[in-house]
């Protein structure tokens, strides 16, 4: 059986007598297995804004697929964005509806403001440092 994990946010007063309700219905079965529940409380972190995305999906891989030459050969926007989500993306394990777990790459459409900046800062910096690309307006 797979761990206890549920997330709730809290939009409005309506959600809290749901997440008192979850707590109550699961905080004792599991403090007597051993288990207690832990409760952590956060702010919700934006995705990443149409503005990050059309600035990486068009400046940054242009830059790299206009410049960026491997054995000879340039390749296409949608493949360096493979290689470098492969390379940058954090790993998730899902799992599955017959109990096994999948490993799979962050989507970068799942990314916060701050993982997707981060992401094209560490893209950027490995074309540049490893295929000479020079990015417009980046010094």
């Amino acid at each position: 059986m797979a761990a206890l994990y549920r997330e709730f946010t809290l939009k409005s007063p309506g959600i809290w007598p749901t997440v008192l309700a979850f707590i109550k219905a699961n905080a004792a079965a599991c403090a007597d297995k051993g288990s207690p529940l832990r409760i952590i409380v956060t702010a919700e972190e934006r995705r990443r804004t149409t503005e990050q995305n059309a600035f990486y999906f068009g400046p940054v891989l242009r830059d790299i697929e206009e410049q960026a030459w491997i054995d000879g050969q340039q390749f296409k926007r949608a493949t360096w964005h493979e290689y470098f989500a492969d390379m940058f993306a954090p790993k998730v394990e899902i799992a599955l509806p017959d109990g096994r777990l999948f490993t799979r790459r962050k989507s970068t459409s799942e990314f916060s403001v701050g993982e997707f900046s981060e992401y094209v800062a560490k893209v950027q910096a490995h074309a540049a440092n490893e295929f000479g690309v020079a990015f417009d307006g980046v010094q």
